[in-house]
């Protein structure tokens, strides 16, 4: 069969695929079902469905660009999902460089493809905030309005209640603070979790230095910002 042809023999054009759709309605398909999935397991066939016919078209190169997209655009990638992205990369170059992304085993990785789309958990939040910021700063003039609509108080306020953590001895307005090594480990340096190894050799580390650090400062140095009240206090 051509490569000018559809499945029943008649001419197709530039962006018709072998079964005679139209390769742009294809990929929307394919992106909308990920945005609901996983929800209806047909959505999942209809998926790999669209993977096989626009790759077996000629359209593989449209089908893995579209891939990556939705993967940024579309997927929650949450630490437990993020190595899809790894493996998409993998199948993709599996496809065009050991297979032939037209047949084949080609074909089956834009399918397996497709299915790790509809089974990942799909959010549309990073886009959509990002979309809400770049018209703030796009549309207002004024930057105490520009200001207003990031989740970060405005630059007078100092980072508000995280600037005792943010501005420490590693910028310049912690610097005129006179923040120094000792506000650096009794504060600024807290994490969510510390293991009994980290806890034990964080108190000797401050119990050797040259501060003199009363034991509350070293208890609060020593206990996780999980188990505090505030994080950033």
């Amino acid at each position: 069969m051509s490569n000018s042809e559809r499945d029943d023999g008649k001419y197709r054009d530039d962006h018709e695929t072998r079964a005679g759709y139209n390769r742009f309605n294809l990929t929307s398909l394919l992106q909308k079902c990920a945005r609901r999935s996983p929800h209806d397991d047909e959505d999942r066939e209809v998926m790999m469905w669209c993977s096989w016919e626009l790759a077996r078209s000629g359209f593989a190169w449209n089908y893995w660009d579209r891939v990556q997209k939705i993967a940024i655009e579309d997927l929650r990638l949450d630490v437990d999902e993020a190595n899809i992205l790894l493996v998409l990369d993998r199948l993709e170059e599996l496809a065009n460089e050991k297979f032939e992304p037209d047949e084949g085993f080609g074909l089956a990785c834009a399918m397996r493809a497709a299915s790790l789309l509809y089974e990942a958990t799909s959010s549309h939040e990073l886009l959509t905030i990002k979309d809400v910021w770049s018209t703030a700063v796009e549309e207002r003039e004024d930057i105490r309005e520009i200001q207003a609509a990031f989740p970060v108080p405005p630059t007078n306020a100092d980072f508000g209640k995280r600037g005792q953590q943010v501005l420490d001895m590693h910028t310049y307005k912690g610097k005129q603070f006179g923040r120094s090594y000792d506000h650096y480990l009794a504060s600024a340096s807290r994490t969510e979790s510390m293991t009994d190894l980290e806890r034990e050799y964080r108190r000797r580390q401050m119990e050797l230095t040259s501060y003199d650090f009363d034991e509350e400062q070293i208890e609060t140095a020593t206990t996780p910002v999980s188990e505090q009240d505030d994080p950033w206090e």
